[in-house]
């Protein structure tokens, strides 16, 4: 980290999470100096400089309340100024103590509290500045202060033991409170950087795949055409043959089908727009699409009852076909595909027969390439869907199919066209 970044945004740990739980220390420290110097004055009958004690107490009230109204704005934090803060409640911490009896005040240790937090969440730096500028005011509190007058040394003595042994207890609460909260903040950003690091790696391997995909689709074009037009020809030529007419056939519509994917790939390349039709009718066209692909598979298509109409997203319909063959790959007769709008959202259930997931697979389920299918397949099906409906705003979820198998929800922000 370079010095420049020390007034830039806390992007990793936020500093307005920080000013927050600063703030709850400062009003607690606060309400514990008010509620300390009314019982020594009144309670105890110790004569208190009341003046100048609640002038620097109205001074820290205004303080914390005005970063309370500035935590409720829209403005970013920096570093910069969660120093000052800790600065100033230094500063304030010990001009308390010189009205208080200085070194001799048992409340004088409170001036760790601001080098405790220093140290949890800041460079080491600013830490030994703090800390030195604490053991600074502690030494001139040692000879610079306003003795506070007890007649009674036994008196004195259990103020004093009594002092040290709340102050003790504010201490280890609040540096107990500040820490474990920092503790959870940290472990909240790791795992977010550690997601962050996962959905990088896996977007850089899908987009190597994708180049690959794009060069292939083009060097691919040349002999698809030429296939195509020989499926045709022997197709047309042995229409009425018994043993390989269907089969000729069937050659046509599988090589038709590859032409429609890579027609379809460049219109996505030019970014054309989608045209929408009923939620229904675009249904049932990507189930015939599919099963042209994969003949061998039987498909069960639930009803929708949604069927306003809807313009599918750049990449949807090859998300839905990736779930569709990785079902069809497990369970080629116990396919069944259904969608329908759910509140604002469009869910689109692919459920299979197959052995399901671990446990430990449904959670990489999508954020990594692994393939479910020992010996089949990249692994880059689930990978590249649930890259697509991130990208959509969407999820996917594995559920377990009732009487054995999986369920693969896909779900994403429902915008159905006028």
């Amino acid at each position: 980290m370079s010095p420049a970044t020390d007034a830039t945004l806390l992007s990793t740990l936020p500093a307005r999470a920080m000013l927050g739980r600063l703030l709850a220390v400062r009003v607690a420290l606060l309400a514990g100096w008010i509620a300390g110097t009314a019982w020594l004055h009144w309670g105890m009958k110790v004569a208190m400089p009341l003046a100048p004690i609640g002038a620097v107490l109205g001074l820290m009230g205004g303080f914390a309340l005005a970063t309370a109204w500035r935590l409720r704005q829209d403005l970013p934090a920096t570093q910069m100024e969660f120093i000052a803060h800790l600065f100033a409640d230094l500063t304030a911490f010990a001009v308390l103590g010189y009205f208080s009896g200085g070194a001799t005040n048992p409340f004088v240790s409170l001036m760790l509290v601001p080098v405790v937090i220093a140290a949890i969440s800041l460079r080491p730096r600013w830490v030994w500045l703090l800390a030195g500028v604490a053991a600074t005011y502690y030494a001139i509190l040692l000879f610079v202060y306003q003795p506070l007058t007890v007649v009674d040394p036994v008196t004195a003595t259990g103020m004093h033991l009594g002092g040290m042994w709340f102050n003790f207890l504010v201490s280890a609460g609040l540096i107990a409170l500040f820490v474990t909260r920092m503790q959870a903040a940290l472990r909240t950003r790791d795992r977010a950087l550690a997601d962050l690091r996962e959905r990088q790696l896996r977007d850089e391997r899908i987009v190597a795949l994708g180049t690959q995909a794009a060069l292939a689709a083009h060097e691919l074009a040349t002999p698809l055409a030429t296939i195509q037009t020989t499926a045709h020809e022997l197709a047309t030529e042995f229409a009425n043959d018994p043993d390989i007419g269907e089969d000729c056939r069937l050659l046509e519509r599988q090589a038709q089908a590859c032409k429609g994917i890579l027609t379809r790939l460049a219109a996505r390349a030019q970014d054309t727009p989608e045209t929408s039709q009923p939620l229904d009718a675009w249904l049932a066209a990507v189930a015939e699409r599919w099963q042209v692909l994969r003949p061998d598979a039987r498909l069960t298509l639930g009803p929708t009852l949604d069927t306003r109409a809807f313009a599918a997203p750049d990449g949807l319909e090859q998300a839905l076909l990736n779930v569709l063959n990785n079902a069809a790959d497990v369970s080629p007769d116990g396919v069944a595909l259904r969608a329908n709008a759910e509140g604002d959202r469009l869910v689109i259930e692919v459920a299979d027969r197959g052995p399901g997931f671990t446990p430990e697979q449904k959670a990489r389920a999508g954020r990594v390439l692994f393939s479910g299918k020992p010996g089949q397949g990249w692994g880059v099906g689930l990978a590249l869907t649930h890259a697509t409906l991130e990208r959509l705003g969407g999820t996917l979820s594995l559920t377990e199919r009732p009487g054995g198998g999986t369920c693969v929800h896909l779900s994403l922000p429902w915008n159905p066209t006028p």
